[in-house]
Parts: C-alpha cells; structure tokens; sequence
C-alpha cells in the first residue's frame, strides 16, 4: 500500500528530476495541453454528478501527455477544493499509483476516490512536511545564489536526499566565478549537467 511518506519521496523525486533534466517541454507542457482542449468552464460542472464518474485517464489508459488529462486535473482542482500544494501531486503517472492503490483496496475508479484520498492525507504530518519542502522549493528555486545564504538554504537540498558529501561537493561547486548571479535552479542544472557529463567520460 502507497504510505503517504512514499508519495512524498515520490513527488520529490519528481520535483527533482524536473531539475535534473530542465527539459523545455515540460515547462511548455501546461501551455500545450490548455491550447489543446476546448474550454473548460467550472460553471459547466455539477460535482455531485462528476465525482462519482470515472476519470478519463482511467477509461482511457492516457499519461501525463495526453491533452484530455488537462480536464481531469481540472475537475479535481474546482471539485476537491487542491490548493498549489496538492497540484504538485497532479501528474499523470501519480494519479495513476494513487489509484491503482484505491482501487485495490475495494474503493471505485472514481474522482471522488482521489477526492477523498487527498483530504484523508492533508491531515498527516507527511502532508505537513511535503507543503514545507515545496515552498522551500518555490522560495530557492529561482533565489540568487549567495554563500552567505548556504547554511539555511542547503535545507532545501537535504530534502532532497543530498548526503554531507554531496552539500560539500555542490557548495563548492556554487564557489566558481561561472556561478555568480545564478539561481540556485540554474546552479544544479548546470551541476547535474556535469555530473552527467563526468559519468559519460568515465563510460567511454
């Protein structure tokens, strides 16, 4: 069964392989899907009728890219009352687990099942950690990189499963002249990218 501590790890590990890759197209992606639908209109919503209905990624076996999925997140968010912390845990592949987990413990295929699984989990103390790790997230994401700054923000890095080692390691990466004026989400790019980097050399 998924323990609300695993989906944590799990959406941290998402947040953090969003770093690790900077890929583009997932920056675009909400963009490309609102583009891709017709409007959704909350007017148009009864929720006691569409929460007792069975998502569309669920009939359709659709991932985090199929566009439809836009309007299940959608109906989530207005129906469920998501506020900016639980719409990290609104990807595809999550809603995919938590369901999967609901389902099998005899609970429909439902929006209401997910409804009801995000309201038994905002009253743990997990649920209470994960919105601390998110907004330091949010607060250094796009922080200018200070080393005077370094003991209180590296928190947000041993959130994120940095070991004494690698503070050490990514500290004095931050030390280098290339990293002045960054932001702590472009300075881990850039050292993710020649981690990457040094592992490919030692390959060849």
């Amino acid at each position: 069964m998924l323990h609300p501590s695993d989906l944590i790890f799990v959406s941290l590990q998402f947040i953090n392989g969003m770093l690790k890759r900077m890929n583009v197209r997932l920056l675009v992606l909400p963009l490309l899907l609102c583009a891709g639908l017709r409007g959704f209109s909350q007017s148009d919503v009864d929720c006691k009728v569409v929460l007792d209905q069975q998502p569309y990624f669920v009939k359709h076996k659709s991932d985090e890219k199929d566009m439809a999925l836009k309007r299940d997140i959608e109906i989530l968010k207005h129906c469920g009352n998501f506020d900016s912390v639980d719409s990290a845990f609104l990807k595809g592949p999550m809603l995919g687990v938590i369901m999967l987990q609901e389902v099998r413990a005899g609970k429909p295929a439902t929006y209401r099942t997910i409804v009801d699984f995000f309201t038994n989990f905002r009253k743990t103390a997990e649920y209470k950690d994960f919105a601390h790790g998110l907004s330091l997230y949010r607060k250094i994401g796009q922080k200018i990189v200070r080393l005077e700054d370094w003991p209180a923000d590296q928190e947000l890095f041993v959130r994120m499963g940095f070991t004494v080692n690698d503070l050490e390691d990514f500290k004095h990466f931050l030390e280098s002249s290339e990293q002045q004026g960054a932001t702590y989400l472009q300075a881990f790019s850039r050292y993710m990218a020649e981690l990457e980097g040094m592992r490919v050399d030692k390959d060849k």
